[in-house]
């Protein structure tokens, strides 16, 4: 082979190399697309009811089911079903409230959270107030339906409930609906013990309702209040009350199918599956498609001038003249210092463009540590865009700081007076509502900044979303713009990477 030949050929394959790169950089982008969708209905799927049928009590006697749950999780304990809706969960007791914010009923860590009675209660549901926590999530998961309960429709059709302790049965049935603070401690006191502790409460419950149903609850009885986050309001819950009864109503809902709002996809089912996956493989054959049309296409060219030429040199070995062809007017091919060029602009202007992308438009980091849970968790990967943004406050961003990265939530900006005390966090004055903050916000008086404060112009203000282990602007104060790497765009959970 010429050495001219064998550098062209030596070009081809480095272009393909560079070609099929950009493909395969490409591709995972769409992948990493169908891994988002897919990782997203997983939660989902994990979430819902039906995935925690097999072990649901039917009768105390007839708790083989749930006496296994009991048997992987001790801190599963009871039942808990409103009629008419997808809540029909294991209950649990943590060691404290914070436990099954990002732990399910099987002990595993999930976003998902399960449903669990405030560990201030009693087990055996003798208190006044007892409190049942769960998130507020999409496709009618955990308490994703308690919203619902706002519309009069709603709140008229599905009165009832019940509870199962690992003993009896209790019926609910369901009288108030309301939107109240977290830090609302009337109401969040699940050892209100006075008579006229529990009739103020009452009166409240009456007073403030959305929708409210008369049926003459007294301070004797005891309450069932279901609480969970709403999209509305940073520090908002609603609140569906109830009263404990001795006798279960029988289920109006029976006789209609579960509805599986986790196994949902794409809003459209297995056929939205099903539809995106043929996009996916679609594209993915397309492109190799033409990939290997275009190979065969420069081969068969290569394979038909080899002939022509090996022709030619027969022709003159035999002493026949060559048949002259027509000359026809073409493009001169490009030569080999041509083609060298090309390719080495082409390989600069990739790695140059994967450069800009990746240390100038986005970038990545990991999450080391759990002080922004259960929003992320340590291992957690975190792409963040570079690009200048205006930061309002719920914004996440990436910081350097002690010689690293830490994700942060924006809090303030310039110009906000930021206060902490040991009441929680106020801007401007105003007691701020943090709807995915399950840890009390108190300052580090000993080591920290004094309050109140002005953030600065060219400033943000930033806490960790756990807020008793996250060091943050309570110890270092305000950050400088100029030290964001960026805000968050996305992650990908480290699922123990």
């Amino acid at each position: 082979m010429k050495p001219n030949q064998f550098a062209k050929k030596s070009m081809r394959a480095v272009d393909s190399i560079v070609n099929f790169t950009v493909l395969i950089f490409l591709l995972s982008l769409l992948l990493y697309g169908g891994y988002s969708i897919w990782d997203s209905n997983a939660m989902y799927r994990l979430a819902d009811s039906t995935q925690y049928a097999a072990y649901r009590p039917n009768h105390p006697e007839e708790s083989l089911g749930f006496e296994e749950l009991r048997a992987i999780n001790p801190h599963v304990f009871g039942w808990i079903t409103v009629f008419g809706t997808n809540i029909d969960y294991p209950l649990l007791q943590g060691d404290d409230n914070l436990r099954y914010v990002d732990f399910n009923a099987r002990g595993e860590p999930a976003l998902t959270g399960a449903i669990f009675l405030d560990v201030r209660n009693n087990r055996n549901f003798t208190d006044f107030n007892n409190i049942i926590y769960g998130h507020d999530m999409a496709r009618d998961a955990m308490f994703g339906e308690i919203g619902n309960f706002e519309h009069e429709l709603y709140f008229n059709e599905r009165q009832f409930g019940m509870i199962f302790t690992g003993e009896r049965n209790y019926g609910i049935e369901f009288f108030a609906f309301l939107l109240v603070d977290a830090h609302d401690m009337e109401i969040y006191n699940p050892l209100l013990a006075d008579s006229a502790g529990k009739q103020r409460l009452l009166d409240r419950f009456e007073r403030d309702a959305i929708q409210f149903r008369d049926i003459d609850v007294t301070a004797d009885d005891r309450l069932v209040v279901l609480s969970t986050c709403t999209p509305t309001a940073t520090n908002g819950r609603h609140i569906l009350v109830g009263r404990l009864t001795d006798h279960v109503e029988d289920d109006p809902f029976a006789a209609e199918a579960v509805r599986g709002g986790g196994i949902d996809v794409l809003g459209f089912g297995w056929l939205g599956l099903a539809a995106g996956s043929l996009l996916i493989f679609g594209i993915i054959g397309s492109l190799i498609f033409f990939v290997m049309k275009k190979k065969r296409k420069e081969e068969r060219l290569e394979a038909l001038k080899e002939a022509k030429e090996a022709a030619i040199k027969e022709a003159e070995s035999s002493g026949v003249s060559p048949i002259e062809e027509e000359p026809v007017k073409k493009r001169k091919p490009p030569t080999a210092t041509e083609d060298f060029m090309f390719l080495i602009l082409k390989i600069f202007l990739v790695i140059g463009s994967f450069i800009a992308l990746m240390f100038f438009v986005f970038g990545v980091t990991q999450i080391s540590d759990d002080t922004m849970s259960p929003a992320f968790r340590e291992g957690d990967i975190v792409f963040f865009q570079r690009m200048g943004v205006d930061l309002v406050a719920g914004d996440l961003v990436v910081i350097r700081q002690d010689g690293g990265t830490q994700v942060r939530r924006v809090v303030a900006v310039a110009g906000d007076e930021v206060n902490i005390t040991y009441h929680g966090l106020m801007i401007n004055g105003l007691m701020q509502q943090e709807m995915h903050i399950f840890e009390d916000t108190a300052p580090f008086s000993e080591i920290g900044v004094e309050f109140p404060l002005v953030v600065p112009e060219g400033y943000v203000f930033v806490l960790g979303d756990s807020r008793t282990r996250a060091t943050d602007s309570r110890i270092y104060g305000p950050v400088r713009l100029d030290d964001l790497l960026g805000s968050v765009v996305t992650f990908i959970r480290g699922r123990d990477l």
